[in-house]
């Protein structure tokens, strides 16, 4: 595989959303792959897929494919088991085959890429919804050990503030005596969903566990087609970006460097023969 790399700085006043790498080192591999083995592949030769974190990367990743009219792996990844509970804030893995926390069938699916708070559905099965529907919810009450069922419905962030106002935090169900509580609780209140602390930030982390605050969607994306798409992929030819099922193959962007603050990175171009 032949490479050479173009030295690309970026001047202090570009107006950086996020800090830059120092002397973070870009790679396009001009090999289609899927997701998951490009994500394998840039971790065994560099340090892991690349992270955009501002316009000026975003415009490079263009220059460096050379007007290829395709589309390319990043790191964008949107884990669809990773959650957290709003009492607590740290990243947890939320399977089909957890013990006590039970997904509803086909849950969770983040229909239309807009489903990100969790609900109870008939008391004991969790469903993904959108953060903006309207729904009871439960509180916890951490001096009494109590849980508290407010049928006016709510937002989720409408919730989770009136519980932290009045009690503790919207509710978390972290073992198996919490939830038969919780179910105790819910036991006749007629309630369809009710939502719970469970939520997930869209697109985040990436893959090298970083997070960033540009983005530069193409227009209606992210959308999940079908719900299967939880990659993001990068148009080389216009920069802009799309979540795609994980299997397709495409190039990919790897990077060498680690995440600090500078403002020097390297371009560099794979070409297998």
């Amino acid at each position: 595989m032949e490479k050479a790399c173009l030295l690309i700085i970026l001047l202090r006043s570009g107006g950086l959303s996020t800090l830059t790498p120092l002397s973070r080192e870009y790679h396009f591999v001009n090999q289609t792959v899927s997701w998951t083995v490009a994500q394998n592949y840039c971790r065994a030769n560099f340090t892991d897929l690349a992270t955009i974190y501002n316009s000026d990367i975003n415009q490079l990743f263009v220059s460096m494919a050379n007007r290829i009219n395709d589309w390319a792996w990043i790191g964008l990844y949107n884990d669809r088991y990773s959650w957290k509970w709003s009492m607590e804030g740290k990243l947890f893995y939320v399977g089909s085959t957890h013990e006590f926390l039970i997904w509803a069938n086909s849950q969770p699916d983040c229909v239309n890429a807009k489903e990100y708070c969790v609900a109870l559905q008939g008391q004991t099965q969790m469903n993904d919804r959108p953060c903006g529907d309207s729904y009871p919810f439960l509180c916890y009450n951490a001096k009494n050990t109590s849980y508290i069922l407010v049928k006016e419905s709510r937002s989720w962030s409408e919730a989770q503030s009136y519980c932290r106002t009045y009690h503790t935090d919207l509710t978390s169900i972290r073992s198996k005596e919490e939830k038969s509580n919780i179910t105790l609780t819910l036991n006749g209140s007629g309630v369809q969903y009710v939502w719970i602390g469970l939520y997930r930030d869209p697109w985040a982390p990436w893959s090298d566990n970083t997070t960033s605050t540009f983005t530069n969607w193409a227009y209606s994306q992210p959308n999940n087609y079908n719900s299967v798409e939880y990659c993001g992929m990068f148009n080389l030819m216009t920069g802009e970006w799309a979540d795609v099922f994980c299997g397709l193959r495409l190039y990919f962007f790897c990077f060498t460097g680690e995440v600090q603050n500078a403002n020097t990175v390297r371009s560099c171009h794979h070409v297998k023969h």
